[in-house]
C-alpha cells in the first residue's frame, strides 16, 4: 500500500485517504440525488392535470427524493460530529501529553529560577546560596486569590505574592494540593 504524508502528521495508507474522501462527499452525492429525484416529480407531476396520473410521480419521485435529502443531511451531519470529536480527542490527548510533560520537568529537578539572584529572591524562591532542599523548612504557601498550596520552592509560585498558609487556612480557604510540588501537610 503507498503512503501519503498528510502536512507533518503521520502517513497514512492510500486506501484510507480514498475513504475519508468518499466519507465526505457521500453525503452530498446522496442530497443531490435526491433533488434530482425531487426536481423529476415537479417535472412529472407538472406536465399531469389528473390527480390520478400524478400520484405515481408524488409517491416515486417526491417521497423517495425527500427521503433521499434528508439522509444526505444526516450524514453530513453525523461527518461534522466525528470531525468535532475526533479534534476534541486529538486536543485531549496533547493537554495530557503537556501536563506530563510538566509533571516531568517539575520532577525532575529545575535549575534555580532568574529571580533568585544574590539574596534578593521573591517570595515563594529560596535565597541564592543556599540548597533549595535545605531551605524547604515545610512552610507551605499560597497566592492570597489561589487555589492551591505549595512548598516554598515551587516554581509555581516564583514571583508571585506567596504568603505563608496553615493547615486551618488551607482547611478554611478549601486549598488544595500542588501537583507540581506536592507539599504535605505537617500535623
Amino acid at each position: 500500500m503507498d503512503k501519503q504524508p498528510a502536512g507533518g502528521q503521520r502517513p497514512r495508507p492510500t486506501s484510507r485517504v480514498v475513504v475519508d474522501v468518499v466519507r465526505a462527499v457521500r453525503g452530498w452525492v446522496v442530497a443531490v440525488a435526491g433533488g434530482v429525484l425531487l426536481f423529476g416529480c415537479y417535472l412529472g407531476v407538472s406536465a399531469e392535470t389528473d390527480p390520478g396520473r400524478q400520484l405515481p410521480y408524488f409517491a416515486s419521485g417526491g417521497l423517495g427524493g425527500l427521503a433521499l435529502v434528508l439522509l444526505g443531511c444526516a450524514l453530513l451531519v453525523a461527518d461534522q460530529i466525528d470531525a468535532t470529536s475526533k479534534g476534541d480527542r486529538r486536543s485531549d490527548h496533547q493537554v495530557d501529553d503537556l501536563h506530563r510533560l510538566i509533571v516531568a520537568a517539575a520532577g525532575a529537578g529545575s535549575a534555580p529560577s532568574a529571580g533568585a539572584v544574590r539574596g534578593t529572591a521573591p517570595a515563594g524562591t529560596a535565597p541564592a546560596g543556599t540548597g533549595a532542599d535545605s531551605y524547604d523548612d515545610g512552610g507551605l504557601f499560597a497566592v492570597p486569590a489561589g487555589r492551591t498550596y505549595h512548598r516554598r520552592t515551587c516554581d509555581m509560585i516564583v514571583g508571585k505574592p506567596a504568603q505563608p498558609v496553615d493547615p486551618e487556612q488551607i482547611a478554611t480557604r478549601g486549598l488544595t494540593a500542588c501537583t507540581i510540588c506536592e507539599p504535605k501537610i505537617v500535623a
